[in-house]
């Protein structure tokens, strides 16, 4: 079985494959929440990285993607280190090539504003019940900009 290229000649990258190959080797990085608390548990400390939209700029050529990248750890100080390492990564990745991927540009942004409803968890999955979970206390959250053509 032959394996899919990646990332697909002639079309925009996939940003979340992106983010799970740049930060893979760092953590545990994720697209969606783990579906238990003991699911929860087990994975930390990880990345839960997302793709927010985006939008091609005037001349089509380039996508300009929103994502966000939530550090989680059993502490906040964990939190904040594994969330400054992310940030050094991403912000090094122009003019760079990740598992075969080319970012022209990558930007600090302010993250959209996750709605969490503790003790549960609300995403777009469903609900995750996440006993003592207190986002203020385990969860770094950053955004970024991304500008990226064709591959």
């Amino acid at each position: 079985m032959t394996t899919p290229t990646y990332p697909k000649p002639g079309e925009f990258p996939d940003f979340e494959q992106f983010m799970l190959d740049l930060f893979g080797p760092m953590a545990t990085t994720l697209t969606s929440l783990p579906a238990t608390g003991d699911q929860f548990t087990a994975k930390l400390p990880f990345l839960w990285v997302r793709t927010l939209g985006g939008t091609l700029d005037g001349n089509e050529i380039t996508y300009i993607a929103k994502v966000r990248v939530v550090a989680v750890a059993r502490t906040r100080t964990e939190a904040q280190q594994l969330a400054g390492r992310a940030r050094e990564a991403m912000l090094n990745t122009p003019a760079t090539r990740v598992n075969g991927v080319l970012i022209d540009w990558a930007e600090e942004t302010v993250a959209a504003e996750v709605k969490y409803f503790p003790p549960t968890v609300q995403r777009s999955q469903g609900v995750a019940d996440l006993p003592n979970l207190d986002p203020l206390e385990q969860m770094v959250e950053i955004g970024f900009t991304l500008h990226a053509r064709r591959q």
